[in-house]
């Protein structure tokens, strides 16, 4: 009867202090769209997500990319989500380390270069950045047709660097070679 009334108050005090362990959050990124962005590569802490819409339409040509940025395991990823050109089938490309190694061709430097204040509402965005944990949205518009195109061009080049075989799909399917010189030869005039 002893070890019975033993066994049971071992039993009670077991179920008290396993049953009762205290459960801890989850810490709280302290990663700000709005004040991060640019920085996301040493700012995004495990976990984080950030979403980036590209549009990289200009005159008579539409172009989207839906980029997806994460941390995990202390490095850096990105997704290519979502390309669509015109009105083709919708590309979708898989995640890579973002691992740039010209300091010049990555997007934290390409983002940096817009200035955040100019929001005309004449020109489009071309980067909508959004941290789904957030309400905050931050968007970078170009301040003209020469400032878009330099960075389309620009943008293409770091998803060359990330996506090499997928762009040079995309780069045949869709861009036109430009045409072979032509020699012009000189003449007298009498």
């Amino acid at each position: 009867m002893r070890n019975e009334k033993i066994s049971l108050l071992i039993l009670v005090f077991a179920s008290l202090v396993f049953g009762c362990e205290q459960k801890t959050e989850p810490k709280k990124s302290e990663f700000k769209v709005a004040q991060d962005y640019s920085e996301f590569t040493t700012k995004m802490e495990n976990n984080d997500t950030l979403n980036i819409g590209v549009v990289l339409s200009m005159c008579m040509w539409s172009e989207y990319d839906q980029l997806q940025i994460t941390k995990s395991n202390d490095s850096v990823f990105l997704q290519l989500k979502e390309k669509r050109v015109m009105d083709d089938e919708r590309a979708h490309f898989d995640k890579v380390v973002y691992e740039l190694k010209n300091d010049s061709l990555n997007l934290e430097k390409m983002m940096t270069d817009f200035d955040i204040n100019y929001q005309k509402e004449i020109s489009s965005p071309f980067f909508v950045i959004i941290n789904p944990k957030e309400k905050d949205t931050v968007l970078l518009r170009t301040t003209g047709l020469g400032n878009r195109g330099f960075n389309i061009e620009r943008y293409q080049r770091i998803m060359f660097e990330l996506y090499p075989k997928e762009m040079e799909k995309y780069r045949i399917e869709y861009i036109i070679p430009l045409p072979e010189p032509i020699e012009i030869k000189e003449t007298e005039m009498e």
